[in-house]
């Protein structure tokens, strides 16, 4: 009996264990891992005032405005511990002569932030996976695009760096935010700055032609998609300021609310809480920029939409639109919370900017608003307070510019598998495959790791948000460089491969002996399985060429004359290396798909005319660059070309604008951050000078045989396989100038201190840290 009572209490305690506190309270005091604090942020109001504490949640608003919290610092995500009951009564009689605190920061979940950044991200990607980028139009209607689709998100995150609130309104806000990402990715397909303005969808002209007069299904199925597209395009836009300027309203609600409910409870004392004037900036001013973008979404919906005159005004409207917002924006940052000539104490406690809450509770036995001015006589206007949230501008700048840099490693990823299973490798893709490593290497090394990485922009915050518009061209240009280094990479590879498919085809040949009489020929084993790996079938092209000597059987063989049947040949072997270009295309840049279908028509009629083979044979052009044959090739190569020649330019924004970023983030305070500050700037304006390549008479990949010194020197940079390594030592230099630099500040520190002592050009080498 002994034994089974002594083990079934344990037995039933062991089972309890499992369902521990299953019919518990919460108990507040058990708060050591922060599961009461996460409870309490998640049961989040629909609407907090941002100038009032969240309570977490549970306060009410009827304690307005004693409940103010300032800065609390620490973890974000956290919001700080309630003081103690004593100290923290919220009831008016008791805190009548409590000035509100200078700033008030709310926590919220950083998790929102992060899933925004992904959504916004999708918006601008899907345009670049769709464009093919062959034209300089077609790189300004990406601009423009990414233009409008940053600052939604910087006029986002500057919003959300000052009132963002743990609310459902916010967290709703955000998901109305990734509809419009989802809509405008949706429709990049189908976007072109040009359309209505130099030609209509699908062709290369102008035609005033409705959709219900065109009987072209391919015109009237391009015309459908851009039409569509401008229209979700403008909507979107449209309700993504109207979303932002009913935030900013809410707010000026909220304060204005805040300051009527103090006025009430202090009148007796003739106290006046004053809403800052810069909360008035947006509310008003975004009414302008909203008319703009609702006047431009009332254009396109227009019978007037497709005209050129309507095509033309939409985009002054969306340009006006964005530029006011841009300047009241830098106003309201430029305005002040308070004016330097108001009354009242400047702000809440005197020690610090902001105080913790934890700090708000003195000793025992101290003066509880000690150190808190009371209102005097010339006290009786008082501020409210400036709200903060746990939003980083710092924090969300590098987060996009993982999230970009990632979305170019993806896309240069991709090419791999292509490349890799591309038979006949020429020697320069390996050295291509690393420089493209290191160039996505170094981008991440120098923004991250630059004189001003890891701390957040000091001055004005006009200062603040100038360092994050710089960043624009910055992100602008990653994407546009990464996009071009893919492009060079598939170029390099396609072109030394291609070199190497055709010395190795001409050897294969001239070691065969080959009859038209003689069906074995078809079935050659060498020639068969050189072929097969570049997608063709040689019985297949020994029946065509069969057919273009034999007249397609009408002649006999043995009745051919030499001169034709040498003719023949010659056009054949034309056809069949065409061929073998489009398959190696294919297999380079992603299939068939990806050749345009004008394109596709001259690669068909090359096939089928016989014509045009025999005058690439035939006739003698002025430009090598003028024969059919290389003029399907350039045209296939277009944007892989186009990107050869402003690479460098995009390489040389990268670096100037890291130089202006590090220069407006913070003053520099010596020498060496002023070194790498130059050194970038520098560097950036050599490779700007690379765009001199462009310069020459031949504006062609293809030339004669002696006219190589007159070609221009970008496509001699092309062919020799350097444009890569080019930017990649450019690169390298860079990084290793800052890290002479960095060794020389170290030094410079060492000896401040008094652990080295000498030159430093003396200690470089010799000392270690």
């Amino acid at each position: 009996m002994n034994t089974q009572s002594t083990q079934f209490p344990a037995a039933k305690q062991s089972d309890k264990k499992y369902f521990r506190g299953f019919r518990h309270d919460v108990d507040s005091d058990d708060d050591d891992d922060g599961l009461t604090e996460q409870r309490l942020e998640q049961w989040r109001p629909f609407s907090q005032n941002p100038f009032v504490s969240s309570g977490l949640g549970l306060a009410s608003e009827s304690n307005l405005p004693q409940i103010l919290v300032t800065n609390v610092g620490g973890d974000a995500e956290r919001v700080p511990d309630k003081p103690e009951s004593s100290c923290s009564s919220t009831d008016l009689s008791q805190h009548q002569f409590v000035s509100p605190p200078s700033t008030i920061t709310h926590a919220g979940p950083t998790w929102v932030n992060l899933f925004y950044d992904l959504a916004w991200t999708a918006s601008f990607a899907s345009l670049t996976q769709n464009n093919q980028f062959n034209e300089p139009w077609e790189t300004v209607s990406y601009i423009a695009f990414f233009l409008v689709v940053w600052w939604l998100w910087a006029s986002q995150t500057l919003y959300s760096i000052h009132f963002y609130t743990n609310d459902w309104v916010h967290l709703l806000s955000i998901f109305v935010q990734l509809i419009i990402f989802g809509l405008l990715a949706a429709t990049t397909r189908g976007y072109d700055v040009t359309a209505y303005i130099r030609h209509s969808p699908g062709i290369s002209t102008l035609d005033p032609k409705t959709m219900e007069e065109m009987v072209d299904p391919e015109r009237y199925r391009a015309d459908r998609v851009a039409d569509y597209s401008l229209k979700v395009i403008a909507v979107s836009l449209a309700l993504s300021r109207t979303l932002l300027w009913a935030q900013h309203l809410l707010v000026l609600w909220h304060a204005r609310r805040t300051a009527l409910l103090w006025h009430a409870r202090r009148t007796a004392r003739k106290q006046k809480l004053l809403v800052p004037r810069k909360l008035y900036i947006l509310p008003i001013g975004l009414t302008i920029s909203n008319v703009l973008y609702w006047a431009a979404m009332r254009v396109i919906f227009s019978d007037g939409g497709k005209t050129v005159r309507g095509a033309t005004f939409k985009f002054i409207f969306w340009g006006a639109g964005l530029v006011s917002e841009v300047l009241l924006h830098l106003l309201m940052e430029h305005t002040s919370w308070r004016p330097a000539n108001s009354d009242g104490p400047a702000q809440g406690p005197t020690n610090a900017h902001t105080t913790s809450q934890d700090h708000q509770s003195p000793p025992e036995g101290s003066n509880a608003l000690s150190e808190i001015p009371s209102p005097t006589p010339t006290q009786q206007s008082q501020f409210l307070p400036e709200p903060l949230s746990n939003v980083n501008l710092r924090d969300r700048l590098e987060g996009i510019t993982t999230v970009i840099l990632g979305e170019g490693i993806n896309g240069i990823a991709g090419t791999l598998y292509a490349v890799i299973s591309a038979p006949g490798l020429g020697g320069p893709v390996a050295v291509n495959i690393a420089c493209a490593a290191t160039i996505v290497y170094f981008l991440a090394y120098f923004y991250f790791e630059g004189p001003t990485g890891r701390r957040d922009p000091k001055g004005s915050k006009v200062r603040r948000m100038v360092w994050m518009l710089l960043h624009f061209p910055f992100m602008l240009s990653i994407i546009l460089l990464l996009l071009g280094v893919k492009n060079q990479f598939l170029l390099t590879s396609y072109l030394s491969t291609a070199g190497k498919t055709f010395q190795e085809f001409g050897k294969v040949m001239d070691a065969q002996e080959l009859y038209l009489d003689d069906p074995g020929s078809a079935q050659n084993m060498p020639i068969k399985n050189f072929l097969l790996k570049r997608g063709l079938v040689w019985a297949q092209e020994f029946e065509q060429l069969s057919k273009l000597v034999t007249d397609d059987g009408s002649i006999p063989l043995e009745s051919v004359d030499n001169d034709k049947f040498l003719l023949d040949v010659d056009v054949w072997n034309y056809r069949i290396s065409l061929k073998i270009m489009v398959k190696l295309y294919e297999t380079f840049m992603g299939g068939s798909e990806k050749i345009a279908p004008e394109i596709q028509t001259m690669i068909d009629e090359y096939n089928t005319n016989y014509t045009l083979p025999l005058q690439d044979i035939n006739e003698l052009h002025t430009l090598a660059s003028s024969y059919h044959y290389e003029t399907i090739l350039t045209k296939l190569l277009e944007a892989n070309l186009l990107g050869a020649r402003y690479i460098t330019g995009l390489a040389a924004v990268i670096l100037i604008s890291l130089s202006f970023m590090n220069r407006v983030h913070s003053k520099p305070r010596d020498r060496f951050q002023w070194g790498i500050i130059f050194t970038r700037f520098a560097m950036g304006f050599v490779l700007l000078l690379l765009l001199l390549l462009n310069i020459g008479r031949y504006q062609s990949l293809w030339v004669y045989e002696g006219q190589e010194n007159q070609q221009a020197g970008v496509f001699l940079w092309v062919w020799s396989w350097w444009v890569l390594p080019t930017i990649t030592l450019a690169f390298v230099a860079e990084f290793v100038l800052e890290a002479i630099l960095l060794r020389c500040a170290g030094l410079a520190i060492a000896r401040k201190r008094g652990r080295v002592s000498g030159p430093l050009w003396r200690l470089f080498l010799g000392k270690s840290l």
